[in-house]
C-alpha cells in the first residue's frame, strides 16, 4: 500500500512542483519500509538484523525507480552518509578516549588478551554504537584476515569442530557462488539504467557476501572448546556461549532437528545441517550473538563433528 501511494505521488503532475515531496518519498521508502519490516517481521520472528540488508537494498532500487531523475537530489545526498558516520564514530572515540582506556585496562586485568578486552571496553564505553562497531570490525576481521589465521583458543582446551563432517562448507560455497553471480548480473543490468543506483546496489549486495565469508571463516576458526571447568560453544560468527561445566546436566543424541518448544534453542540453522546433540542445563543460559543479539534457553540443540568424543570428554 505504501509503495502504491508513493507511485501515485511520483507520477502526479504536481510532484515536481513540491520540492519537499522527493525527500518525503525517500524517507518513507528508506526508513519507513525497513522500520515496518523490522517491527513486523524481524522482531516477531527473531531474525538476525542482517536480514534488513536485502530489504534496504530493495528499497534503494525502488527509490531510484520511483523518483524521476530531476528529483533524485535526496539520493545524491546519501553519498555523504558513510563519511558522516565515520566522522561521528571518530569524534565519539576522541571524546571518550580516557574512559575507553580505563575500561580496557579493567577488562585486561580480568582477561589478559588484547581483542576480547578491546571489545568489552568499546562496548561498555560507546554503548549501542560500540556494540555495532565491534560487530562490524569483527566481521571484517574474519572475512578479510581469516584466511591466514589459526583456530582460536585450542592451546589448553579440547576443540570440537562443526564443519569437517557436515555439509556446511559445500553449502556455504554454493550460496557464495549464487550471491556472486546474482550481484554481478544485477549490477550489469542496473548500470545500463543508472550508474549511481548500480554502485549503491553493488555496495549493499557486497555486504551479505562479506557476512557469509566471515561466518564461513569463523566456523573454521572458532571451534567449541572444553576445559576442566568450562564449556564454550561457538557457532561461527553468530552464536557464542561460555558456561561452567557444572551447569550441564544432560546430553542426548539427536538424529534430526527437534520440534520447537519453550526454552529450546536450535543453534545449527546457520550451519545448514541438523543438530546431533541436545544439551540440557540446570538453569536457562544466555547465548550471545553479533550486534547485541541475545537468546535465552535451557536446552540447546548443537552440531559437533565428534559427538561421541564430546560425550566421552564430558564424562571424564
Amino acid at each position: 500500500m505504501l509503495i502504491s501511494l508513493e507511485h501515485t505521488l511520483t507520477t502526479s503532475p504536481l510532484f515536481g512542483q513540491r520540492p519537499l515531496l522527493p525527500y518525503a518519498v525517500t524517507f518513507d521508502l528508506l526508513v519507513g519500509i525497513p522500520g515496518l519490516f523490522y517491527w513486523l517481521v524481524v522482531r516477531r520472528y527473531q531474525l538476525p538484523l542482517s536480514s534488513l540488508v536485502g530489504v534496504v537494498s530493495a528499497c534503494f532500487a525502488l527509490t531510484y525507480w520511483l523518483l524521476p531523475v530531476a528529483q533524485q537530489a535526496p539520493l545524491h545526498a546519501l553519498r555523504f552518509v558513510p563519511a558522516l558516520l565515520e566522522g561521528v564514530t571518530l569524534l565519539l572515540l576522541v571524546t571518550k578516549a580516557r574512559r575507553l582506556l580505563q575500561s580496557y585496562q579493567a577488562a585486561y586485568r580480568q582477561q589478559p588478551a588484547f581483542w576480547p578486552s578491546a571489545q568489552r571496553a568499546v562496548q561498555q564505553t560507546l554503548g549501542p554504537a560500540g556494540v555495532l562497531l565491534v560487530a562490524e570490525v569483527e566481521m571484517l576481521r574474519y572475512a578479510l584476515l581469516g584466511w591466514w589465521a589459526q583456530p582460536e583458543g585450542t592451546g589448553e582446551a579440547t576443540a570440537f569442530s562443526s564443519y569437517r563432517d557436515s555439509g556446511f562448507t559445500a553449502f556455504a560455497v554454493m550460496v557464495g557462488v549464487a550471491l556472486t553471480v546474482e550481484t554481478a548480473v544485477v549490477h550489469l543490468l542496473v548500470s545500463r539504467w543508472s550508474a549511481q543506483a548500480a554502485g549503491w546496489l553493488l555496495l549493499l549486495d557486497t555486504y551479505p557476501l562479506l557476512l557469509l565469508l566471515a561466518h564461513g571463516q569463523a566456523v573454521r576458526l572458532r571451534p567449541s572448546l572444553l576445559t576442566a571447568g568450562t564449556l564454550q560453544l561457538n557457532v561461527g560468527f553468530v552464536w557464542h556461549l561460555t558456561v561452567p561445566l557444572g551447569e550441564l546436566v544432560a546430553i542426548e543424541s539427536l538424529r534430526d532437528s527437534p520440534a520447537p518448544a519453550e526454552g529450546l534453542l536450535n543453534l545449527t540453522k546457520l550451519l545448514f545441517t541438523p543438530p546431533n546433540l541436545l544439551l540440557t542445563f540446570a538453569q536457562p543460559v544466555t547465548v550471545q550473538g553479533p550486534y547485541g543479539m541475545q537468546r535465552t534457553g535451557r536446552r540447546l540443540a548443537i552440531y559437533l563433528d565428534q559427538p561421541q568424543q564430546f560425550r566421552d570428554a564430558i564424562s571424564q
